[in-house]
């Protein structure tokens, strides 16, 4: 989302914050359906990869596994989904669905490992993507990236709205063009492009400290803070209940000023 005339002071920025909710999907115990091969999934239950598919064979602008229903987990079980690496194509595709989990599966040699579009509530975890030109993609949706591996993809993560989605203990490096591309969140501070987000939390405790989402915290992210914050001041991009939180560095239950100097170190949290 762009900075307005409102915020006139030279900075052209696009930063949208949002909140994810937990995927909880079918209970345990539930009764599973195996899947061996590529298929759509209309239903809602509790599916389980019973082995490695090979070469799968898809038609583009689809994916082998694709999620059409509510209420769905596939589970991997630690087997692969090996494409042809044909363009448009994806070895996981969850489409216009809500309250999806997919996990422990590994998705190599794809145009996209596991792609998401349209889709809510969406957790994706445990995945190993490698070899694909997108490892993750997600697209007009908000989801959960936790404990992921994705190394050696030509784009590592792709979050077309990177505020709205969280990514937790994931690895993502090695890969050969960007490791997180998030092409709609970038702010020219004094003629340095910055990416902003998605918020990172490095060292667990509750806080974003890493505004940049480059899995460091530094200089940035202290000059990314006040312009997160001014955006959210004048309504030009708001930020929910559940990242403030996570942005209240001075503990006071809101998203001002306060927690710009909190956070900077030049006043103490509460």
């Amino acid at each position: 989302m762009k900075l307005s005339a409102v915020l006139a002071v030279g900075l052209a920025l696009v930063c949208v914050f949002g909140g994810v909710t937990t995927a909880a999907g079918p209970q345990s115990g539930t009764p599973t359906s195996p899947i061996d091969s590529c298929t759509t999934i209309s239903k809602s239950g509790h599916y389980v990869l019973g082995s490695d598919v090979h070469n799968g064979k898809t038609r583009i602008s689809t994916g082998c596994v694709v999620i059409r229903a509510d209420d769905v987990v596939l589970d991997g079980r630690g087997h692969t989904l090996d494409g042809f690496g044909v363009s448009d194509t994806s070895g996981i595709l969850v489409e216009n669905a809500s309250d999806v989990t997919v996990r422990n599966v590994r998705v190599k040699d794809w145009n996209r490992g596991v792609a998401v579009r349209n889709a809510s509530d969406v957790t994706i975890r445990g995945v190993r993507a490698t070899n694909n030109a997108i490892g993750i993609d997600v697209e007009d949706s908000n989801a959960r990236l936790i404990d992921n591996t994705v190394t050696g993809d030509l784009h590592g993560v792709a979050l077309a709205d990177p505020w709205d989605d969280e990514l937790r203990n994931n690895v993502i490096r090695q890969n050969r063009g960007v490791d997180v591309h998030a092409p709609l969140s970038v702010v020219d501070v004094f003629g340095v492009r910055l990416t902003l987000g998605p918020p990172l939390d490095p060292d667990r405790d509750g806080r974003y400290e890493d505004l940049t989402g480059n899995g460091e915290t530094g200089l940035w992210d202290a000059v990314a803070f006040p312009v997160v914050v001014a955006t959210d001041a004048v309504g030009i991009g708001e930020v929910p209940t559940e990242q403030q939180t996570a942005l209240d560095f001075d503990g006071d239950g809101a998203l001002d000023h306060g927690d710009i100097l909190a956070y900077a170190g030049l006043t103490s949290a509460g």
